[in-house]
């Protein structure tokens, strides 16, 4: 557990979080091939867009945002940085632009927002921790309940079509 956290680069992943998001929840709406689906990808664009209105807002970036970080640690927090641009969130926001450039499939768009939106409530959570002063933990707060409805919101449409696929197959057979 990190024990705290650049203004920057909260700032800097999370802008970068709600933009991927909301370019993959837009082309999936665009693809989406039920009302349901298309809807749930919709909404969750909406929500990205005002994320990062949201972030924006905050100005995060400025002196006194976050909060301070000390100088002895700059290098173990640019390793905690970088471990979630290699692996974790991004390794899904990768994963995300080759989805969007495939043939739509429902199932595996959801599968993979699902994996985004919980790697994004870890993210928030981890610099809700790390952080002590009152605006920053109430912003980030409100991220990370916002981000546990999408999980909720996506696992809800995730089980929906689930349920109708064997639906579908029994009656097949």
């Amino acid at each position: 557990m990190i024990q705290y956290l650049n203004e920057d680069e909260v700032y800097r992943v999370g802008i970068c979080i709600e933009e991927a998001g909301l370019e993959f929840y837009t082309k999936m709406a665009e693809k989406a091939d039920d009302q349901a689906t298309k809807r749930v990808f919709r909404r969750l664009a909406r929500d990205e867009e005002q994320h990062l209105a949201f972030f924006e807002s905050l100005d995060l970036k400025t002196a006194g945002g976050m909060g301070s970080r000390p100088a002895a640690h700059d290098a173990e927090l640019s390793k905690y940085v970088c471990s979630l641009v290699d692996g974790g969130i991004f390794a899904s926001i990768s994963q995300m632009q080759k989805v969007a450039r495939a043939k739509f499939n429902s199932e595996r768009a959801l599968e993979l927002a699902l994996q985004v939106e919980k790697d994004a409530v870890l993210y928030y959570t981890e610099a809700y921790h790390a952080n002590k002063r009152k605006r920053p933990r109430e912003a980030l707060k409100r991220l990370i309940d916002e981000e546990k409805g999408h999980v909720v919101e996506i696992s809800k449409r995730l089980a929906n079509l689930r349920k109708a696929r064997a639906a579908a197959a029994k009656k097949i057979k």
